[in-house]
């Protein structure tokens, strides 16, 4: 019999693995010959350096240890889980229990969490036609009334899965819930917490449940399933079949051609990595009261190009003057979507609320690759002028969309739709 695979060996954590293997082997050949030394003098650094990057990638171990622990009493880990929460989910289970555990995961399920795990619905076609549902659920679980919002949920889980598999809900006996190099799709995940959900529950139970059994709270056999834990444990399940439907959409259903990574890849990447960190360590954040162009409005190639105040002004004129295309082609994407559904997306998402102007207010430089814009939409509403103000968040990308140094050259900046979600959504401004 085979051993179960862990979530540790998905390709993108095995790959990290096999090139720390290499890397320890390259530092073993360079410590066994002197004159390696004299030749690479700066080898050294990286060495040293290397030895923290490898501490930190035990966190890689941490779904695996979550779900040893927790997939039986319902809870799995997730990409879009707070990687803190595990870990002292963890802990907790260790040395208190899995009671003081499971209560603190509940705990975990809080307002905010909601915010930003019903934020990412919007992603997703299939489960953007459903926040309004999922927001009165959040309203219910927020005030305790968890008679209400978990028959709900379990209703919009299974509804999703159906709509997002194109084949059969998350409770059906044949549901297919794993893909490809996904925490969450692990076999380990999605897939073995819908067989314990789904547990027959034949006789009408009184006492308390920990587990959210679909069939005996939708079929009025379990008469005391109101509690946060098991209402927790439904939106727990609800955002990682978002995880795992993202998974879907980036085409992670079936296995990607293996890419070997040669010797000379190696030290380039090794040499891109100190030159990131060298401009890392010499970026330093403008100050917006002294660039001499802000507030701007007007003509967008009056300002200075390739900076993110260039990037968001040019989309914002793209968007006062509904071209869909490159609206589409300046945001940033976590899916490799196809061009032509992309246009069709930023056309449904964008054509609703169209503004007749806008100003640059401001920056707000957070990080080397993340620059907040903050900027002036005019819009005409009813024969009325309306302005909203919007922070933009641009993030720089290099040539593989990957987040870079603004001063290294070739990269891009892209936009983040979810500045805009306040205004795109809204039914009415």
């Amino acid at each position: 019999m085979s051993k179960p695979k862990k979530i540790i060996d998905n390709p993108t954590s095995a790959e990290l693995l096999k090139q720390f293997e290499a890397f320890e082997s390259l530092e073993a050949l360079y410590k066994a010959f002197p004159f390696a030394r004299r030749l690479f003098p700066k080898m050294e650094d990286a060495f040293n350096e290397f030895k923290k990057i490898k501490k930190q990638a035990e966190i890689l171990k941490v779904p695996d240890q979550f779900n040893e622990r927790f997939a039986s009493l319902g809870w799995i880990a997730y990409e879009s889980m707070n990687m803190e929460v595990m870990q002292k989910a963890i802990n907790i289970h260790d040395t208190e229990g899995k009671g003081a555990a499971e209560k603190f995961l509940a705990d975990s399920y809080d307002e905010e969490t909601l915010k930003w795990g019903i934020l990412r619905f919007n992603g997703n076609r299939d489960f953007r036609k459903r926040i309004r549902l999922t927001e009165l659920a959040r309203d219910d679980y927020l005030a305790g009334r968890y008679h209400a919002c978990t028959p709900l949920l379990l209703s919009l889980l299974d509804g999703l899965v159906n709509d997002v598999s194109k084949h059969v809900g998350f409770f059906a006996e044949n549901v297919d819930l794993t893909a490809w190099d996904c925490i969450a799709a692990h076999e380990s995940g999605l897939q073995t917490l819908a067989s314990i959900l789904t547990k027959g529950r034949n006789k009408t139970n009184e006492d308390a449940i920990s587990i959210p059994y679909r069939n005996g709270i939708l079929h009025g056999r379990e008469l005391a399933f109101d509690n946060k834990v098991v209402a927790a444990k439904c939106w727990a399940t609800l955002f990682a079949a978002r995880d795992w439907a993202g998974a879907l959409d980036d085409g992670k259903k079936e296995p990607k051609p293996k890419e070997e990574v040669s010797w000379k890849q190696l030290f380039k990447q090794i040499s891109e990595t100190n030159l990131m960190k060298k401009s890392i360590e010499e970026w330093k954040p403008r100050i917006s009261e002294d660039i001499p162009y802000l507030p701007f409005e007007g003509d967008v190639s009056n300002l200075p190009e390739n900076t993110p105040e260039h990037a968001v002004a040019v989309f914002l004129d793209h968007w006062c003057n509904k071209r869909f295309g490159p609206i589409a082609d300046a945001l940033l994407y976590f899916t490799d979507t196809p061009k032509g559904k992309k246009s069709g997306m930023a056309r449904q998402d964008f054509g609703r609320h169209v503004p007749v102007s806008f100003k640059v207010l401001g920056v707000d430089d957070q990080a080397a690759a993340v620059t907040h814009v903050i900027t002036e939409l005019h819009f005409e509403v009813d024969g009325h002028e309306k302005l909203k103000e919007v922070s933009v968040r641009a993030i720089y990308q290099d040539l593989e969309n990957n987040p870079s140094v603004r001063s290294m050259p070739g990269g891009h900046w892209r936009i983040v739709q979810n500045s805009f979600t306040d205004i795109i959504y809204a039914p009415s401004l």
